[in-house]
C-alpha cells in the first residue's frame, strides 16, 4: 500500500508539472550548455600502407601543432574507436575535428601558415581524405 500511494503521487507530481506545448521552452532554453554554437570541420585520413611508425609520429605531431591555430576554438582527434555496428565506418586512419566560433575562423584557419605547412609537409603520407563542415547553430 505505501508504495502504490508513492507512485501515484510521483505520477501525479510529474504529470502535473510536465509544460503544456505552449508553454514547451524554445530551442535555446533546451540546448545543453555544453553545446555551443559553431562551425565543425572533421577530416578523415586514410593513410598510405607502407608509412613508417617513424612517419606515423610525425603526421601525428603534425595533427598536435595544428590545435595551436590561434582561430580554433577546441581540437580532437585520434583514430577510429572500432564500434563494431553496421552503420560505423571504421576503415579511416584518423579523425581530425575542429569547432571554431563562425566560418570566419574556419576560413582564417585555411590559409594559416601552419595549417598549409602541415599539408605540404604530410600529403605524401595519406592515400585519402574526406572533409565534413557543419554548423551548430543556436
Amino acid at each position: 500500500m505505501f508504495f502504490r500511494t508513492l507512485t501515484i503521487i510521483f505520477f501525479g507530481t510529474f504529470l502535473c508539472c510536465s509544460p503544456s506545448p505552449s508553454e514547451a521552452p524554445n530551442k535555446s532554453q533546451t540546448q545543453s550548455p555544453a553545446i555551443r554554437p559553431g562551425f565543425i570541420h572533421t577530416v578523415y585520413f586514410w593513410m598510405k600502407d607502407e608509412i613508417s611508425p617513424t612517419e606515423r609520429s610525425f603526421f601525428e605531431e603534425g595533427l598536435e601543432k595544428l590545435s595551436s591555430i590561434e582561430s580554433i576554438q577546441e581540437v580532437y582527434w585520434g583514430p577510429p574507436a572500432m564500434t563494431p555496428r553496421e552503420v560505423v565506418d571504421n576503415s579511416y586512419d584518423y579523425a581530425f575535428v575542429v569547432h571554431f566560433k563562425n566560418v570566419q575562423a574556419h576560413d582564417a584557419y585555411q590559409v594559416d601558415k601552419l595549417h598549409l605547412d602541415f599539408i605540404e609537409a604530410s600529403k605524401h603520407l595519406w592515400e585519402d581524405v574526406q572533409v565534413y563542415d557543419n554548423l551548430v547553430e543556436d
